[in-house]
């Protein structure tokens, strides 16, 4: 597949986005949402608590004019908080509600969606939703696979449409703080970066039951493979979770809130913080980019409550089987050693020959930060590499619906990302070291690793190519 370069297709949109967008992060977005010719319809689908909540900050911006959700008690809730909250602000606006996606996909008056379900649907739905010519916010991970990072790129390029990714640390200035004294060079040359993702959780056997009625299950499960609900209750009799922070007390399931211990509809902690912190990481070593990545990764330690067969499948299926604690080794070109580790802190710790720095959603500090007190970065630094005004993540996208600016999550940044963490699943899965071609996305003399790139499609649930 012809890969695009990031930077050209910047150039190639600048003469579009310069009619549009002066001024546009600042000024634009308030005054697109005071104007109703100019709010743009918007449609939610996948009415999870972090759906709900982008399209809780995106009524700022457009009009929500259907919601869907296979699980109809999640699309009732969303919409009857959605109704409540535009009447609170006068707007009286109908919200139609679908437990088939493709009802909306197929709506000509729907301009953008946004994509809140779980994992194993976000590329198939993402992909329908540009090529339909609507613009797409789509939760992370992004892809489930290798494979479908290619597929969403190429959609991406073929139809030119906004595809922003919901890595909102990205629009966070602690993060681009830190990137910005990296690339300024305060911390000399960066040897070192180590991601803290926290560890897996992991449960007994979970009994298969009947699905609640309220839920589609077979239409949840979607590509995946077709296997039963399962489901044990917290409690004295409960499942006695491990857990981040001890005993949870959450239920035990393969589906909704716990669906990211099962590597059929996730990849754990790996893709889930992974997505935030490896991208930031990367960012920070300029490996961001269209054919950027490691070149090898190997697993230093490995935990896994649940073994895995010599083709890297899990030898259990009803239980979480994502590897409970794990620690990895990425080395990149730029002779930057990566460890992406379930171990110590939450964040990114980054060390050069000058000064390390460490950062995370409520902290940065470090010499460096302590020494902008006497010499600050240089004004407009945060502008330059935002790209204009830092805005709320949400906001971001609808100002590049306007401007037809790529956003501050695009495609291709992220899936150079999302492939360091599905490559460190895979050698964890097989308990190798693999080695990584970025540039053609192959894995060097290694079939079994490198069939591990991409899912067969439970039939009816294909991804048009």
């Amino acid at each position: 597949m012809a890969r695009i370069d990031r930077r050209r297709f910047l150039k190639s949109t600048s003469a579009l986005a310069a009619t549009t967008s002066v001024g546009y992060f600042s000024s634009t977005s308030q005054a697109r949402s005071n104007s109703p010719n100019e709010r743009p319809k918007i449609a939610l689908i996948g009415c999870g608590g972090q759906g709900t909540g982008d399209g809780r900050r995106a009524l700022a911006f457009g009009d929500m004019a259907a919601v869907c959700d296979v699980d109809t008690s999640h699309s009732a809730y969303t919409k009857n908080a959605y109704t409540g909250r535009m009447a609170r602000q006068g707007k009286e606006i109908k919200i139609d509600v679908y437990d088939d996606y493709r009802a909306i996909i197929d709506r000509k008056d729907i301009d953008a969606i946004i994509c809140g379900t779980v994992d194993h649907w976000h590329v198939k739905i993402a992909a329908e939703a540009l090529r339909a010519g609507k613009d797409a916010y789509c939760e992370k991970p992004l892809t489930l696979t290798i494979d479908e990072g290619r597929i969403i790129s190429k959609v991406v390029e073929e139809t030119g449409r906004i595809l922003q990714v919901g890595t909102q640390q990205r629009s966070d200035e602690r993060f681009l703080k830190a990137v910005t004294i990296a690339h300024s060079g305060r911390l000399g040359k960066i040897k070192k970066v180590t991601v803290g993702l926290n560890h897996n959780p992991f449960s007994k056997p979970l009994p298969a039951v009947s699905a609640p009625a309220t839920l589609n299950w077979d239409r949840w499960k979607g590509p995946t493979e077709d296997v039963p609900y399962r489901f044990l209750k917290n409690g004295k009799d409960g499942q006695e979770l491990v857990r981040n922070l001890g005993d949870g007390g959450i239920d035990a399931s393969n589906c909704h809130k716990e669906f990211r211990w099962w590597l059929q509809y996730s990849g754990g902690k790996m893709t889930d913080w992974g997505a935030h912190h490896v991208d930031i990481a990367q960012w920070i070593i300029d490996q961001c980019g269209p054919g950027q990545g490691p070149t090898s990764i190997k697993p230093i330690m490995v935990q896994a409550k649940v073994p895995f067969d010599e083709n890297g499948n899990p030898t259990l299926d009803d239980r979480y089987n994502a590897p409970h604690r794990f620690t990895v080794h990425a080395h990149f070109p730029n002779e930057v050693l990566m460890e992406i580790t379930s171990e110590g802190r939450n964040g990114i710790l980054v060390e050069g020959t000058k000064g390390r720095i460490f950062v995370n959603r409520g902290t940065i500090a470090g010499k460096p930060i302590e020494d902008l007190k006497n010499n600050p970065l240089p004004g407009g630094w945060l502008e330059d590499l935002y790209r204009g005004n830092l805005v709320e993540h949400v906001n971001n996208f609808f100002d590049c619906i306007a401007s037809r600016k790529q956003p501050a999550s695009d495609v291709w940044s992220h899936v150079a990302a999302i492939n360091t963490c599905h490559l460190s699943n895979i050698a964890i899965r097989l308990n190798r070291e693999i080695e990584w071609d970025a540039a053609s996305q192959t894995i060097k003399g290694d079939a079994t690793a490198n069939a591990m790139q991409a899912r067969d499609f439970r039939k009816g649930y294909e991804i048009e190519l």
